[in-house]
């Protein structure tokens, strides 16, 4: 067997400076916790698998770790690149059901139903999923007005990326409270949220 066949792929460089840009990428993510809907930039890998992307990338560097479990929902479960790159840098397990894992990664076409998921409990409501949801390219028309914790009163925000039978979840997620699940919705360079104790409300189409 020649040297080429017994030398494994080394996967892509992960941050350029791995403290740092951890820690900005954390700042962001905090800061969309505390401040529900906002977009906040996001400083990604060079060159993360394109099936990821540079946000993905960020937060999964940031958040993950191997101490915990997560499920790749649709492409993402079957991209090779993308499974051993997050295992190389982060040494995150990956599970094969949604309801084992505290981060699920998905795209608005995979996502399962929320009701699926960990939710914790009352007495350890942090033992709850998290999703890393990729709103990259979503083109829905869907607006919803927010309100809750770290909103000014109320929020409008625009959800290209929610369909038809979201909100319905999202209403039965936030009744459970203290239980459920937190969404960080991450585009090609930014990151919001949406915690499990912030309320969404239908906008009807058309108004200002």
């Amino acid at each position: 067997m020649s040297t080429a066949a017994r030398t494994p792929t080394i996967p892509a460089p992960g941050f350029a400076d791995p403290t740092r840009d951890a820690q900005r990428a954390f700042r962001a993510v905090l800061d969309a916790l505390a401040h529900p809907t906002r977009s906040y930039p996001l400083g990604g890998p060079a060159q993360p698998p394109p099936a990821l992307g540079r946000g993905l990338g960020a937060v999964a560097l940031t958040l993950l770790d191997e101490g915990c479990a997560t499920w790749l929902a649709g492409p993402l479960g079957t991209d090779a690149e993308t499974a051993t790159w997050l295992a190389f840098h982060t040494g995150t397990r990956l599970v094969t059901d949604p309801a084992d894992a505290q981060f699920v990664v998905a795209d608005p076409a995979s996502l399962p139903p929320l009701a699926r998921l960990r939710c914790g409990t009352d007495e350890a409501p942090h033992h709850s999923a998290t999703v890393l949801l990729d709103v990259r390219g979503a083109t829905g028309t869907a607006r919803f007005s927010a309100t809750g914790p770290g909103i000014d009163g109320t929020a409008d925000l625009t959800a290209p990326w929610a369909d038809a039978g979201f909100l319905p979840q999202w209403t039965a997620n936030t009744a459970a409270f203290p239980r459920g699940v937190d969404l960080l919705l991450v585009g090609e360079d930014t990151v919001a949220a949406l915690p499990r104790t912030t309320r969404l409300h239908p906008r009807p189409e058309g108004e200002a």
